[in-house]
């Protein structure tokens, strides 16, 4: 079989020699596209040329807010397998969208040299608005070219409604060209995805009858739904059709080139180099390109050879490096025509910082995690003691050190003895600055099955938004006089999973309790299950993704199950949520012995908060396992909210107050019949006492939100919002 694959993958690649473009239906997995967001599968379809590869889902192939296939899932550069995109699918108003019945090869470009794939259906709400959609890469280009026909067959006019797309960017950040990476209800020539190593844009080469000119792309909710069309009626008969073509290039400068060429918009070509302070060329380091009012307007990177190209249009802006170890004051410069800039210096930082401070993760009863990023690439020791050793002589009598410089650090301490508090503290030294210190921090090892009488821990989540709550949050966790063990975030720990700089307040907001707590974290649909996640938190060994996107572990009478909810929400991939299910009820299955059992993922199956019902999909898969395997309690969030609900033994508690904006809640008599408590507008925490035979849960609340747009708009709040005892089976 392998054999096999190697074969048509060599007979591929003499096929896009000899021809422009290809167009093929997937026979083996050595021809789907790879890449942290690549969701292909065999039977699926792929457009490729030299530049680019795009893959359109077979009929049962969709996920997110798809219902059906026949849509782009991947696509990547055409010698780099690493497709950081989610999808896009055709639109017409939020949820309506094209449902394909058939999708098939309509020109292999092996005669034209331009590759077609065709997609035909209905509108999902009209069946009488039939739907045709194809996509063609022609020649070289680094585009897909996406027209898309609507024929109202019915005899009465339907409509007005949108035509476009919607469309998400998954690991990439979205951008729109004339407002950066901020922006909402706006129109430009380009809306797109700034990825690591590849880049994608949406634009449209349309024409407006009455003006003449090319039309925008029009965003009509926050990054993800680029429209082509104004609302528009469609006539009995009629048939509308609507074309906008989705680039794909290595970075966002090389994407709006390909923009500004396919919309006649000028432009002037400019080259430099980068070098450090001895003269030597840096490649592969990160440019951003600003206009003289601060806004980003382009992004690049330097070749092997410190060279980089920039496509702008004339004015005035100003370049900086935004590499992490490297300093360069912006340079300012003007734009009049093409040309070369001068050749910029670059410094180093001259002191390491962590960037992540340090957090615990993946305890066990001899083991830990000790994690952090630093700035610099850096050499970390650990030095660690047993608490009443390190007190009594105020040195650590152990060490472990990385083998190399690195700028991620995972270091397991192991050998330690169980239920045993450690103190430690964290040395970085690298070439460049020295070393650097971090403070003394301690944890606790988990003790064997029957060593602990009794112990704490605490559930909490919905950390994105506002990570200055989530700090006062968890420095209150940090002083709570239960001394938690564990603590477990419930999901969307940052705002945008997929943008770095994300995680960085995050990691300074959980500080002060993840360096002296293990802090395990769930996924989230703001995670967006980005590659970030995993590079950050070593976790129990699972299943899913890197065998850690679900995982289950024990501390002392508990069973710990930790799953992910986004497979089947998100990601629609039934086959995917099958494997988790099979995977719960093994894992149950094998720890029914076990004193308490407490199931965590982000959300919930039901909700008393405005505006939404709860998640019916989840409690077809998984509300019968819970009561077959006596899951005692289950703790989700995703509905900024308290709330707690009793149903067939079974106690579910949404503790969504960690820091993102809170919701508010239905009049009481519109609540689900099995609601025991929901309170709106305060910030808390859940925190769980296991003593014998019985669980004693407090919610504490922290902060009081006064407004749901401002970060600082709280006042401080204390009292209990919830308490209650659970008895083990």
């Amino acid at each position: 079989m392998l054999r096999k694959g190697i074969v048509l993958v060599a007979l591929l690649a003499m096929a896009i020699s000899l021809f422009a473009a290809v167009a093929f239906q997937v026979s083996t997995p050595s021809q789907l596209i790879g890449g942290p967001a690549a969701s292909g599968r065999v039977g699926d379809y792929i457009l490729q040329n030299s530049a680019i590869k795009v893959l359109i889902g077979a009929k049962d192939n969709f996920h997110g807010y798809m219902k059906s296939g026949g849509n782009i899932l991947d696509a990547s550069l055409a010698d780099v397998n690493n497709d950081l995109f989610d999808e896009v699918h055709t639109y017409y108003g939020w949820p309506k969208q094209a449902m394909y019945t058939k999708i098939f090869v309509k020109d292999d470009g092996k005669k034209t040299g331009n590759a077609v794939i065709e997609a035909v259906g209905y509108k999902s709400d009209m069946p009488s608005v039939k739907i045709d959609t194809t996509y063609t890469l022609s020649g070289n280009a680094n585009y897909v070219v996406i027209r898309t026909s609507l024929t109202n067959t019915s005899d009465k006019d339907v409509g007005p409604f949108v035509f476009g797309d919607a469309a998400f960017f998954g690991y990439a950040r979205p951008f729109l060209y004339g407002n950066g990476f901020s922006f909402k209800n706006f129109n430009s020539p380009l809306v797109g995805g700034v990825g690591d190593g590849v880049s994608y844009g949406f634009t449209t080469t349309q024409v407006d009858p009455a003006s003449g000119k090319m039309r925008p792309v029009h965003i009509a909710y926050i990054y993800s739904d680029p429209e082509i069309l104004p609302k528009t009626v469609l006539k009995a008969g009629q048939t509308i059709t609507y074309e906008r073509e989705f680039v794909v290039a290595p970075t966002l400068s090389d994407v709006e080139k390909t923009v500004f060429d396919l919309r006649n918009i000028s432009y002037s070509t400019l080259k430099g180099k980068i070098v450090d302070t001895f003269g030597n060329t840096v490649p592969f380091v990160k440019l951003v390109v600003k206009d003289d009012k601060g806004l980003t307007v382009s992004e690049t990177r330097t070749n092997a050879a410190g060279e980089y190209t920039l496509y702008l249009q004339n004015g005035n802006y100003s370049l900086n490096v935004e590499q992490a170890g490297y300093v360069m004051p912006a340079k300012s410069f003007a734009v009049t025509a093409s040309g070369n800039l001068p050749t910029y210096i670059v410094n180093y930082v001259k002191k390491n910082s962590f960037v992540w401070p340090v957090y615990l993760t993946n305890i066990s009863t001899n083991s830990v995690y000790v994690n952090l990023k630093t700035l610099l690439p850096s050499q970390i020791t650990v030095k660690y003691a047993k608490s009443t050793d390190y007190e009594k002589n105020n040195t650590f009598d152990k060490s472990v050190s990385e083998s190399a410089p690195e700028v991620y650090h995972h270091i397991m301490l192991q050998n330690l003895e169980p239920n045993t508090r450690y103190s430690y503290m964290v040395v970085s030294k690298d070439p460049l600055t020295g070393t650097m210190e971090s403070k003394v921090f301690s944890f606790v090892t988990t003790p064997t099955d029957d060593s602990l009488k009794d112990f704490s821990f605490v559930v909490y989540g919905d950390t994105r938004t506002f990570q200055l709550r989530n700090k006062l949050v968890c420095d209150a966790i940090a002083k709570d006089p239960s001394h938690p063990r564990l603590v477990f975030n419930i999901g969307d720990l940052t705002m945008d999973g997929r943008v770095l700089a994300n995680w960085d307040r995050f990691f300074w907001a959980i500080h002060n309790l993840a360096a002296n707590v293990p802090y395990y974290p769930i996924l989230g649909n703001h995670e967006y299950n980005s590659s970030y996640f995993y590079d950050a938190f070593p976790l129990p060994k699972g299943g899913g993704t890197d065998e850690e996107e679900w995982y289950s572990f024990n501390y002392g009478p508990v069973h710990f199950v930790v799953l992910d909810a986004d497979v089947i929400l998100m990601e629609k991939d039934a086959a995917k949520m099958q494997e988790q299910t099979d995977w719960l009820v093994k894992d149950l299955k094998a720890n029914k012995d076990a004193k308490f059992k407490v199931v965590i993922f982000h959300q919930p199956f039901w909700t008393n908060t405005t505006s939404e019902t709860g998640n019916p999909e989840l409690v077809k898969y998984w509300k019968d396992v819970f009561e077959k395997y006596g899951v005692n309690i289950v703790f989700n969030g995703h509905y900024h909210a308290y709330e707690r609900f009793e149903v067939n033994g079974v106690t579910y508690i949404t503790t969504a107050g960690g820091g993102a904006p809170m919701y508010q809640l239905k009049p009481k008599d519109k609540w689900w019949p099995f609601t025991v408590k929901s309170i709106a507008d305060i910030h808390h925490y859940t925190v769980i006492h296991v003593e014998g035979n019985k669980m004693v849960i407090t919610v504490k609340g922290v902060l009081k939100q006064i407004n749901d747009k401002q970060e600082n708009a709280f006042k401080p709040y204390s009292g209990i919002l919830d308490q209650f005892t659970i008895e083990s089976h």
